[in-house]
């Protein structure tokens, strides 16, 4: 697996992509438009508590009124800051645990929980959490060992994150020292406070991000600062590091590989095809076969271009960051082990996610449902937005209902007209013959072809 570390010219920020088999695998492009607050700790202020949403409004320090789930306020929050009950105006430590995303403010949260490279600490749990990504038991038991000594020593809970199957004892405990030395300082921080203000921010530094992004399966690291030679050292002594002259992103032909990401229509390999549709409850994805006929058999032909598309989904979802309720429409299977088989695939699969998935399984109607969590934008949001012409939907009208409805009004011409300029979208061309719209029209016709929204048109008269 190869790391791919970018610092463009008169930015301060460090992108990060993940290459296997020259594939996308995860991609990290920074918050230069927008900063992030997924992770932030803030002193917040109860606004108001919503009863029959079960929720409450809070303000933070950045103006926003962020959402509460009254479930998400723990008990052990509450115990350790001797608090019996809630009120409108008193401030509350909160986490942003998802960002706003379109008129939907940020949810916040009151289990806060601190990361580390190889451990999250929670002040106000006393569970001990395994990532699921480990799967030697030998592992998961020595892990857990470490994780209830440290929960009897700080009387915290802990999440032990994948990388920490291969480290040692003594660096988990020294980073849950570190990292409960920072909560203190927040929590120290937050009874002095009286107004809403920011007290923690995960951080966006170089650091941050190559102690996210190194993977034990990384085998090497390209770059284009010298500087990141020396932190990579910190997490990895032993992977290769090539610090290269450019933009490394340009290189490596990433911004084409993610306009590929990004398209609606995405080929696989064998050549199937895979189409997303993104809704506002849901993203929705339809498995077609294309111009795939490597098979003769039926069975066997949606066996093989679905377990391509299910690696190819669920690789598109992370890529995109894509959340909530997910819907796959696969090739129809009769055969019930090649939905077991698919089901199988997904669930490897997701394992490569850092975002929680979950999978229900089947419908009745044949169709996959899953779910996936995230806590910040989505690619399609950070690089497209709706279009001005269409407004979303992608569609335009029928050329033929515009030009219809162009005829009826030049139909009204002025009685003196001599000429008219028509201008008429670029995709009108082989829709209009000039010199039957003259016979139509009687007059002399001049059709432009620049308009820009091939809903409309634009008409002028020559008197």
């Amino acid at each position: 697996m190869l790391l791919l570390l970018n610092k463009s010219s008169g930015s301060r920020e460090t992108k990060a992509v993940l290459l296997e088999n020259n594939q996308l695998i995860e991609v990290y492009l920074g918050e230069e438009e927008e900063e992030s607050i997924a992770g932030s700790i803030y002193v917040g202020k109860i606004e108001k508590f919503i009863p029959a949403l079960e929720a409450a409004f809070v303000k933070l320090a950045n103006g926003e009124n962020a959402f509460l789930r009254m479930k998400d306020i723990k008990v052990d929050y509450l115990d350790f800051f001797s608090i019996k009950k809630l009120q409108e105006g008193q401030k509350i430590l909160v986490q942003v645990k998802k960002e706003s995303v379109g008129n939907k403010g940020p949810q916040i949260t009151t289990n806060i929980g601190i990361a580390g490279r190889y451990t999250v600490i929670l002040p106000f749990s006393k569970s001990i959490g395994i990532s699921r990504k480990i799967l030697n038991e030998d592992d998961r038991g020595r892990l857990k060992t470490i994780g209830r000594a440290l929960k009897e020593k700080y009387g915290i809970g802990i999440i032990i994150r994948t990388v920490a199957a291969e480290i040692s004892e003594e660096l988990i405990y020294k980073e849950v020292e570190n990292l409960y030395d920072k909560w203190k300082e927040i929590a120290k921080n937050f009874k002095k406070s009286r107004k809403p203000k920011l007290l923690y921010k995960e951080s966006d530094s170089d650091e941050f991000i190559i102690r996210e992004f190194l993977r034990a399966e990384v085998t090497e690291i390209v770059t284009n600062d010298e500087n990141h030679r020396e932190i990579i050292r910190k997490f990895n002594q032993k992977v290769i590091v090539k610090v290269i002259h450019g933009d490394v992103f340009e290189t490596f032909s990433i911004d084409e590989k993610l306009r590929e990401v990004l398209k609606r229509r995405i080929q696989l390999p064998l050549g199937g095809e895979i189409v997303v549709d993104r809704t506002e409850a849901m993203t929705v994805i339809d498995v077609n076969s294309s111009h795939y006929i490597a098979t003769e058999s039926h069975e066997k032909l949606s066996e093989e271009i679905n377990l391509e598309a299910a690696k190819e989904i669920c690789r598109i979802l992370r890529l995109r960051n894509i959340g909530g309720i997910v819907i796959v429409d696969f090739i129809d299977m009769k055969d019930e082990k090649n939905r077991e088989q698919i089901l199988k695939t997904v669930k490897t699969e997701i394992l490569k996610d850092r975002n929680r998935v979950e999978i229900y399984g089947f419908t009745h109607l044949g169709l996959l449902e899953m779910a996936r969590k995230r806590t910040s934008k989505s690619l399609d949001e950070r690089f497209t937005h709706i279009c001005p012409i269409c407004d979303g939907r992608g569609r335009v009208l029928n050329p033929k209902v515009v030009i219809e409805r162009l005829k009826r009004e030049v139909e009204k011409k002025p009685p003196k007209a001599k000429e008219v300029i028509i201008k008429l979208h670029p995709e009108f061309k082989d829709f209009i013959d000039k010199e039957e719209l003259k016979v139509f029209f009687k007059t002399e016709v001049h059709v432009h072809y620049t308009h820009i929204d091939p809903n409309t048109y634009e008409i002028a008269w020559k008197i």
